[in-house]
């Protein structure tokens, strides 16, 4: 007589332990969810470090190939405000690199374009005085930018700050014993001993959705006479 009311209370206790079941299989279900969301925001996290790396490589090295064919050619070309002609820098794809450069240039303290070879800058607006030590004290010497080729349009949301600081002048090796015989008369090609003049380069890459990366190299400069 007392069987239907047994069956009764154990139908009670099944729907108690599935209940139970159900809310262990939802938490275990949102602690992996929330593990998988950890993992892609650091997947997407260096993903975007890389590609600001890649960015801030890529474009400290337009000043610098600027800076290798002034050196050859003796001067800079007319679209950043020398005097010789484009067509004389041998570049790939010599008018866009140009252009780039161009737009990105930034003016010193004095309001005239910074073509890299100034001395440290002295405070001036919102920028403090240059420190050689201090990285953080750099003014900007090219702000460049390219196209986002994660992008379908091209909206140049990526970009490098650039900044060039000179580092000091060494001459060569036995270049005064060098003048010293070309002087003498033993013959003008002796007293071309040269020097090298270094500087520092710091680029930093930004791109969309906070990625950032800061490279950094020391260019050296060898002067022939």
């Amino acid at each position: 007589m007392n069987m239907p009311t047994l069956r009764s209370r154990q139908r009670g206790i099944a729907l108690f332990v599935g209940l139970v079941f159900l809310v262990v299989l939802s938490l275990v279900a949102v602690i992996a969810m929330r593990g998988t969301l950890m993992e892609m925001r650091l997947v997407t996290n260096v993903a975007r470090h890389e590609q600001a790396f890649e960015t801030s490589e890529t474009l400290r090295g337009v000043p610098i190939s600027v800076f290798d064919e002034h050196v050859f050619q003796r001067g800079w070309p007319t679209k950043v405000g020398g005097t010789l002609p484009d067509n004389d820098f041998d570049f790939n794809l010599t008018s866009q690199m140009l252009t780039v450069l161009k737009g990105g240039l930034q003016k010193n303290c004095a309001g005239d374009l910074d073509l890299f070879y100034g001395n440290l800058e002295p405070a001036c607006g919102s920028l403090p005085a240059e420190s050689r030590y201090d990285t953080s004290t750099w003014h900007p010497d090219a702000i460049l930018s390219m196209c986002d080729i994660t992008s379908s349009s091209c909206s140049r949301s990526v970009s490098a700050t650039v900044s060039i600081i000179p580092d000091g002048t060494v001459l060569a090796e036995g270049s005064g014993g060098a003048q010293a015989a070309g002087y003498r008369g033993i013959g003008g090609g002796a007293a071309g001993g040269g020097g090298s003049m270094y500087f520092e380069v710091m680029s930093v890459g930004t791109v969309p959705g906070g990625g950032r990366a800061v490279t950094m190299a020391q260019y050296r400069q060898s002067i022939r006479n």
